[in-house]
């Protein structure tokens, strides 16, 4: 992130705390510090599509299952309204692994595979791997036992 553009992270903290306000059931403090470590490492433009196009909702349920995705569709064009739900219990996690986890789900959001018509199992974890490496969280995604790229891609 080029922080000398003026603003930059002041627009970028403005969209966050916009995002935060939109976590559903969660008083979890460590996975708000996760979630926004995450997102401000977003490119400007990549975080407001996924923030204000895809009308964004989180949720962290604490369990401790797979990982999904549901929209809900409402106000009929005036875009989706898509919850992520985190299910996941972050206090048994590294934060290279919870970092990884939250941006794997938001790439999956911001390339539109909440509409099934655009999923396509293998390949769409692997599109939202490829993501993850395009906003710069390859580190933590080659750390992680749970990403989807083989080791030649």
């Amino acid at each position: 992130m080029n922080l000398e553009e003026p603003g930059l992270l002041l627009r970028k903290e403005s969209i966050i705390d916009h995002l935060l306000l939109r976590i559903v059931h969660s008083d979890d403090y460590n996975f708000r510090y996760y979630l926004k470590e995450c997102l401000i490492r977003l490119p400007l433009e990549d975080l407001r599509a996924v923030a204000y196009d895809r009308n964004i909702h989180v949720m962290n349920s604490r369990g401790n299952t797979v990982l999904g995705l549901d929209p809900i569709f409402y106000d009929p064009g005036k875009g989706d309204r898509v919850l992520v739900v985190l299910v996941v219990n972050f206090s048994k996690c590294e934060p290279h692994e919870i970092i990884y986890i939250i941006a794997h789900e938001f790439a999956h959001v911001f390339l539109g595979h909440y509409d099934r018509t655009k999923w396509k199992d293998e390949e769409s974890e692997l599109e939202a791997d490829r993501q993850v490496i395009k906003w710069g969280f390859e580190r933590e995604l080659k750390r992680s036992n749970s990403h989807y790229l083989r080791e030649d891609e």
